[in-house]
């Protein structure tokens, strides 16, 4: 029997789609969460991504449990930075629990219109991306 898990939002709020909700929901759901589960962190990789080629960055997408019941902590877009010694570092970062929004261009992003803008045109790509079935996916649970 698989759990339904109601994704919320605290600090943040953001025009998350019922379809992302749903993609994350059936990911949780395929886990054992232990009652002693405090977050989850989903991880998705492109295997062919390098700062060489390119490819699909990789994000991670983590949750936490606060009165049983589940949050948005943060998710972040990784891409491969410097030009000598390229290195993953945060692209896009939008954390909830931190009430803030950044993107490496600008810094951070405080009008709440333009960080609806920005996620939705994140997540629309990310969906995407899932469609394509180019990531693999990585589930870490965290206890106490």
């Amino acid at each position: 029997m698989q759990t339904q898990y109601a994704l919320k939002q605290a600090g943040l709020t953001l025009p998350v789609t019922k379809e992302f909700q749903q993609h994350i929901t059936t990911l949780l759901a395929n886990q054992v969460l232990q009652k002693i589960t405090e977050a989850v962190v989903i991880n998705f990789r492109d295997p062919d991504y390098s700062a060489e080629s390119g490819g699909f960055h990789p994000v991670e997408i983590r949750f936490i449990r606060k009165n049983n019941e589940w949050y948005f902590d943060y998710v972040t877009d990784f891409s491969y930075m410097g030009r000598v010694y390229p290195e993953l570092e945060k692209e896009i970062d939008f954390c909830w629990s931190g009430n803030y929004v950044f993107h490496y261009l600008i810094g951070d992003i405080s009008l709440a219109a333009e960080r609806n803008e920005l996620w939705s045109l994140w997540e629309r790509n990310f969906m995407e991306y899932l469609s394509m079935g180019i990531y693999r996916v990585t589930v870490t649970v965290e206890s106490c």
